[in-house]
């Protein structure tokens, strides 16, 4: 009979024992779990576990989520640690367009499939702050620093030629709510890469472009798509990519305008260049 060494039997057993990741992202409060909280298990199903905080019983999505190793400094510091989500039909991008990930806090916490049925069974992986995030063709990815030793003061701003302030945050200081920023109407018509609107989509050409749209009934409600161009002729918002469902005539929704972080945008479009939060003047490399 063949035995197993002591080694060989411990890995067995971590197998046995099915480990898996869940990650809590606080997009709301960052000291309870609300609404705005988003939890994921980078599991092929849904499980059920106890929230971080109020470890209250949580059914965690599953989502295609991995992370960069968890490395420490000399001094015991966690250093930071990236997380990547596939991005193939952009609905990643299309859901951050309409949140504010910044500064807020990510908790990933290692459970074990056999074990679900106390809030003790998990171990804290990392604790901290999203501080960047960043789409690439098929993935968006996030970089985080630990919530302990780096993040009790604002960061900086890359050093780069685009503006790094969201459209209508505290930075930018664009009023969003104003009534020439952001419409509240009633679909005429379109397709599912069209919005028709021909009672309040009668701004100039390109006048929407790169704001959001959000559907607040309908076959499409609760999703929100960017704008990608706005033709004034045909009262028609073009999405970046098709909705679920067809829109009917009758759908409700909120559309915000928005920029593309260019300064000639933020100078001529919203004479904003005061908060202008990019650098238009990097020298070139010799």
């Amino acid at each position: 009979m063949y035995i197993l060494s002591t080694i060989l039997n411990a890995i067995k057993d971590r197998v046995q024992n099915k480990p898996v990741e869940i990650t809590d992202i606080y997009l709301g409060s960052q000291t309870t779990e609300d609404s705005d909280t988003l939890h994921f298990v980078n599991f092929y199903k849904t499980l059920t576990f106890f929230t971080y905080i109020g470890q209250t019983s949580q059914a965690y999505t599953p989502l295609a989520i991995r992370r960069s190793a968890v490395k420490k400094t000399a001094k015991g510091e966690i250093e930071r640690i990236s997380y990547r989500v596939d991005n193939v039909n952009k609905g990643m991008s299309a859901y951050a367009a309409s949140k504010d990930f910044r500064n807020k806090r990510i908790v990933t916490r290692l459970i074990f499939r056999d074990y679900l049925n106390s809030s003790s069974d998990a171990k804290i992986i990392f604790d901290g702050f999203i501080q960047s995030i960043l789409f690439e063709q098929k993935s968006m990815s996030v970089t985080c620093a630990p919530k302990i030793g780096s993040l009790s003061f604002e960061t900086g701003w890359p050093y780069q030629i685009q503006c790094h302030a969201r459209f209508g945050d505290s930075y930018c200081q664009i009023n969003k709510e104003l009534s020439e920023n952001k419409v509240t109407g009633t679909v005429t018509g379109g397709t599912s890469s069209t919005v028709i609107d021909t009672a309040n989509l009668n701004q100039a050409d390109n006048y929407w472009n790169w704001g959001t749209i959000a559907f607040t009934s309908g076959d499409n409600n609760g999703s929100s798509r960017k704008i990608v161009d706005f033709d004034k002729a045909a009262n028609t918002l073009t999405l970046d990519y098709v909705l679920d469902n067809i829109v009917s005539s009758g759908d409700t929704y909120m559309l915000y305008r928005g920029c593309d972080k260019a300064l000639e945008t933020c100078e001529s479009t919203y004479n904003n260049t005061i908060n202008y939060h990019g650098f238009h003047t990097i020298p070139l490399r010799k």
